[in-house]
């Protein structure tokens, strides 16, 4: 048993016995460190101490705290220059929604009176055009006044405005029908007719002048050829004519103005008619006109020939009796500016 023991207790021994051989070694090992570093730090500090005192002896003279003073002052100002850019950055930001916000309201202003000035010159465009249908029935300056009207108007894209232009595109439809109408320019050849009323050769003229007698002095004494001539002379007297119709009247020189003036006036009355829409009155007056230019002027003069032809041309035209209606545009447009003026 007692060997037993012995044996039992002996690695135990041996183990503290080792701790106790390791323990000092590791203080040794501790204390050298300690030491090396200890000698790090004098040697640094001996290497400061000497910099400051060698190298750089102004560091010394230098009021630290002075500077760390001024330096925190300085922060202090920068502090307080930065919050006042931040305010005035915010006080710009205001500033700019500001005129933002009045910019939109100029832009939208502008855009008002822009549509205010386009619907007014619309609406004059519609008065002219109207006016120039109904006054002068001028089929060509009343749509050339439409169509600019619908441009105008689609110009401002306003959806308001589409009632005024789908009326407008079937007045424009309306008139397009009547187009090729040139009232203007048959008024106009009228009134060209009318002027040229002095200058037409009358008829009779060369009539009268064939129907003089020259009588002729025999020049031979013989009594053979004094009586030949005399026969010739006794048949030139007497001719004889065969015509389908009787024979115009031969009218006194101071009959010539009056007819003539009567002529202009009945020129003068089918352009009025004509402007009027009177469609019975100028076909009766140019009726008249061809009539009185067969009977009493110069059908064998280039001048009445080409009157004659105008004037049948001008009988056989198209003429319309009424212009269509084309206020409805007009009336459409007023109704859409008193909505806008009273909202």
């Amino acid at each position: 048993m007692a060997d037993t023991e012995s044996s039992a207790t002996t690695p135990a021994a041996k183990g503290e016995a080792k701790h106790t051989a390791v323990s000092p070694r590791s203080g040794r090992v501790r204390g050298g460190l300690a030491l090396i570093f200890s000698l790090i730090a004098l040697i640094s500090g001996g290497y400061l101490w000497y910099m400051l005192l060698y190298e750089r002896p102004d560091l010394l003279a230098t009021d630290v705290v002075g500077k760390l003073t001024r330096i925190e002052g300085e922060m202090q100002e920068l502090r307080g220059a930065v919050t006042s850019v931040e305010q005035e950055t915010t006080a710009l930001q205001e500033s700019s929604t500001t005129i933002q916000a009045g910019l939109e309201g100029i832009r939208k202003d502008l855009l008002k009176n822009r549509a205010d000035w386009a619907m007014a010159e619309a609406e004059q465009l519609m008065v002219i055009a109207n006016h120039r249908l109904q006054l002068a029935r001028d089929v060509g300056s009343a749509l050339a006044a439409l169509r600019a009207t619908d441009r105008l108007l689609e110009s401002l894209a306003d959806p308001n405005l589409l009632p005024v232009r789908r009326t407008l595109a079937r007045e424009i439809a309306s008139l397009e029908a009547l187009e090729r109408i040139d009232i203007p320019g048959m008024s106009l050849r009228l009134v060209q007719l009318a002027e040229q009323a002095d200058r037409l050769p009358l008829a009779g003229a060369g009539r009268a002048a064939s129907e003089t007698v020259a009588v002729s002095t025999p020049a031979n004494t013989d009594w053979r050829t004094s009586a030949h001539d005399l026969w010739q002379d006794l048949k030139s007297l007497v001719r004889i004519r065969y015509h389908s119709e009787g024979q115009k009247p031969l009218l006194a020189p101071e009959q010539h103005y009056f007819l003539r003036e009567n002529l202009r006036l009945m020129l003068f009355g089918a352009q009025n008619a004509l402007l009027q829409g009177n469609v019975p009155v100028y076909q009766e007056n140019l009726k008249s006109a061809i009539q009185w230019l067969r009977d009493y002027y110069d059908l064998t003069s280039q001048v009445t020939v080409a009157a004659l032809a105008d004037l049948e041309k001008l009988a056989t035209a198209r003429v319309v009796a009424e212009m269509p209606n084309i206020a409805g545009s007009l009336a459409a447009l007023r109704d859409v500016k008193s909505r806008r003026g009273s909202t």
